[in-house]
C-alpha cells in the first residue's frame, strides 16, 4: 500500500461520521433462558431454585436498548437515532434497558426507533426502562440501587428503571405472572440477586412465558391454497442450528399479501417439539427489526 492510499484512507477515516463507525461495534450483552412455571415449581420443590434468591419485573415488550455513555444502540451496534433532547442529559455510563411505550405496543415502537429522522412527535411516547448497568462490578440488586442513584437527579420523565419485586413463595410468583399476562403483558423476568454482569447467556436470567418463542430466517414464501390461493400459505424458514420446517399460522391476511422478505429475522411460538426436534404448532409473531443474526 502507498503512502499516498495510506493517506486518503487516513482522511476518510478522520471525516467518517461518528455514527457509522458506531454501527459496526455490537454490545456484548447478557441474555436469559427461558422457564416455566411448572420447572420452577419442580426445582422449588427440591430447593433447586429459591425464589427468594430472584428479583422479578415484567418482561416488557419493547426494543432493546444499549447506552454506552454517548449514543443509544440497537441490540446489533446500529445507532439509534433518538432526538437530540431525548439523550442529551443522559449520565456517562453505560446502560441497558427496553425501548418501550405500552403493553402489545411492539410494532408501533420498532417503527418510531427505525427512523432514520426522529420524530419528535413520536418519541414523546417513548420510555428507556432501565434492567441494568453492564460495567458495573456490582451484583445485580447493587446494580439497580446504583442505577437508581444515578438517574434520579436527572428527573428525566423518559428515563425510568424497572420495578422488581421479591417474592418467598411460588404462590406470589404466580399471581404476580398471571396479572402481567391477563393485562396483555408479554412475560416477567427473574434476575439473581447475587449475580455479577456475564456476557452472553445465563441461568442468572430467567424468562418465564405464556409460550416458548425463538427466531427463524425466511427463507421461502410457498402459495397458499382454498382460501388462501395467490397468497402465501406458509413461510419455509430456517433456525440457528440450519433446520428447516414450515410456519403457517399467526398471519393477517395483508400479512399474507405482503409476508415477510426472504432473508427477514422473525419470532414464531410453538407448542414443544416433535421427536426429530423441530418446534410443534410453531405461530408466527413479528419480524425482528431489530435483529440482523440468529
Amino acid at each position: 500500500m502507498t503512502h499516498i492510499t495510506l493517506l486518503i484512507l487516513c482522511i476518510c477515516l478522520a471525516v467518517m461520521p461518528s455514527q457509522t463507525l458506531a454501527q459496526s461495534v455490537k454490545p456484548n450483552i447478557m441474555l436469559s433462558k427461558t422457564t416455566s412455571l411448572e420447572s420452577i415449581q419442580g426445582d422449588e420443590q427440591y430447593n433447586k431454585y429459591i425464589l427468594k434468591d430472584y428479583l422479578v419485573s415484567e418482561k416488557l415488550d419493547g426494543v432493546r436498548g444499549y447506552w454506552n455513555g454517548q449514543r443509544l444502540l440497537s441490540r446489533t451496534g446500529k445507532v439509534i437515532n433518538a432526538p437530540a433532547w431525548f439523550i442529551k442529559d443522559f449520565p456517562n455510563i453505560k446502560l441497558e434497558g427496553e425501548l418501550w411505550t405500552a403493553r402489545g405496543q411492539f410494532d408501533l415502537v420498532s417503527g418510531i426507533i427505525r427512523k432514520q429522522t426522529p420524530v419528535d412527535s413520536d418519541w414523546q411516547k417513548v420510555k428507556f426502562m432501565l434492567f441494568d448497568a453492564p460495567d458495573s462490578k456490582l451484583i445485580f440488586s447493587q446494580r439497580l440501587d446504583y442505577i437508581k442513584n444515578q438517574i434520579t437527579p436527572l428527573k428525566l420523565p423518559w428515563l425510568k428503571l424497572i420495578d422488581h419485586k421479591s417474592f418467598t413463595e411460588f404462590s406470589q410468583l404466580k399471581t404476580y405472572y398471571e396479572s402481567v399476562i391477563n393485562n396483555n403483558g408479554e412475560g416477567v423476568m427473574l434476575n439473581k440477586a447475587n449475580a455479577y454482569y456475564q456476557t452472553g447467556r445465563t441461568d442468572n436470567i430467567k424468562k418465564l412465558k405464556p409460550f416458548t418463542d425463538k427466531e427463524a430466517i425466511v427463507v421461502k414464501h410457498l402459495t397458499g391454497k382454498g382460501k388462501y390461493k395467490n397468497m402465501m400459505g406458509s413461510l419455509l424458514v430456517k433456525d440457528k442450528n440450519g433446520r428447516e420446517f414450515k410456519i403457517g399460522s399467526g398471519f393477517s391476511d395483508q400479512q399474507r399479501l405482503q409476508p415477510p422478505k426472504i432473508g427477514d429475522i422473525i419470532s414464531y411460538r410453538y407448542t414443544g417439539t416433535t421427536k426429530t426436534g423441530l418446534p410443534r404448532f410453531p405461530v408466527f409473531i413479528r419480524v425482528r427489526t431489530d435483529m440482523e443474526e440468529l
